[in-house]
């Protein structure tokens, strides 16, 4: 007795119901991604960017336990050379972020009332076309309504110094709420560096040994080296970078006269790990600075020119020419990311959305089913 095999009509619907399923069970995969990392954003945010910077000081590290330094003495020293100039920068800009804090409510209460006046001002020249309607409707059915009441003595209400001393007491209540956690995560993240760079080579030779056969250990050890040192070059070299358009923007400030020119410098390059958006909020806060030193005046114009200056060079010359070509992404899906991370993480998930999109390719480049993954992000 033969069995005739299936037709195909009859497989079609199988088929169907299968990739059916597989649609389902993606987009319940994804669905699940995005909760867990907008549920456990604090804690995702603190591994990130303790592995980011680890990742920037572990050569650093491997250098001085070539010089017969300890790890923990070496990884201690990176560490402090990296904290005790930041210490240092915030002190020093302590003073002129204090002044902006407090300037900041009186330039928005500023522009709103200009943005009420000029209302008002469209709606004077609007009402002259009605004012015959508005009279006929008095005559013929004032006599229905009760007569309003004028005041002779307007109200005098202060409104700029009642929004100031709103926005300034919300101001105050969020830094007494918040300072203390932002200095409990600074702590966590940066005893998390610390031991990330003193245990996690052993901790990652030992688990190779007890859990990946002799055969594929070599391989294994391999692919870590080759993805520490492409990653700890980008996140370096992009570091540098920023450091440099920061100096580069100081000068500028300081040669035209801005005031604060080390804070809006470190601005610039602080912003500028946040490609596309980053610059464009950095022109626009120079703007706003030298509008309020200088007012209308050339010299905003040609500051600004300056910095525009730079961020061109900086992202059409420099880094092109400084990054491989295995780092570059498509625009488009760096936008795309940029929109993701920062729904999901805020300004920290801007800031360290690019790199984090690097590190993914470029792990994504070691495996050849994922090759087809690694051209898409890289088309121009």
């Amino acid at each position: 007795m033969s069995v005739t095999p299936p037709t195909s009509s009859k497989l079609e619907p199988f088929e169907r119901k299968t990739s059916i399923n597989s649609i389902c069970i993606y987009t319940l995969t994804v669905l699940a991604i995005f909760y867990t990392a907008y549920l456990a954003q604090d804690l995702i945010l603190l591994l990130l960017v303790a592995g980011l910077i680890s990742l920037l000081l572990s050569p650093g590290v491997k250098a001085l336990e070539r010089l017969f330094i300890p790890r923990v003495l070496g990884s201690t020293l990176l560490l402090s050379c990296l904290l005790l100039p930041s210490a240092a920068l915030i002190i020093q800009l302590e003073e002129p972020v204090t002044k902006w804090t407090k300037l900041l409510p009186e330039l928005s209460v500023h522009v709103s009332e200009t943005l009420e006046e000029l209302n008002r001002a469209i709606d004077k020249k609007s009402t002259p076309d009605n004012i015959e309607s508005q009279e006929v409707k008095k005559s013929w059915f004032s006599w229905f309504e009760d007569e309003p009441k004028v005041n002779s003595q307007p109200q005098k209400t202060d409104t700029i110094h009642t929004q100031l001393k709103a926005s300034l007491f919300s101001l105050a209540t969020d830094f007494m709420v918040l300072a203390p956690l932002a200095l409990i995560q600074l702590l966590t993240t940066i005893i998390l560096i610390l031991f990330t760079l003193v245990y996690s080579p052993k901790l990652f030779r030992q688990y190779v040994k007890l859990f990946v056969t002799e055969k594929r250990q070599r391989n294994v050890f391999k692919f870590a080296l080759n993805m520490q040192q492409k990653l700890s070059r980008y996140i370096l070299t992009v570091s540098v970078i920023n450091i440099g358009l920061s100096l580069a923007a100081i000068i500028i400030f300081t040669t035209m006269g801005l005031e604060d020119a080390l804070l809006w410098g470190l601005i610039v390059g602080f912003v500028n790990f946040i490609p596309f958006v980053g610059p464009s909020f950095a022109l626009a806060a120079i703007a706003i600075a030298g509008s309020v030193q200088w007012g209308v005046d050339i010299k905003v114009l040609l500051t600004l020119s300056g910095v525009l200056a730079l961020n061109i060079l900086e992202s059409q010359l420099i880094t092109p020419l400084v990054l491989a070509k295995n780092m570059r992404i498509n625009p488009f899906i760096i936008i795309i990311w940029l929109l993701i991370t920062g729904w999901l993480w805020g300004l920290t998930g801007l800031l360290i959305a690019v790199p984090l999109l690097v590190c993914i390719k470029l792990v994504l480049a070691q495996f050849k089913s994922t090759s087809k993954w690694v051209k898409f992000l890289a088309t121009q």
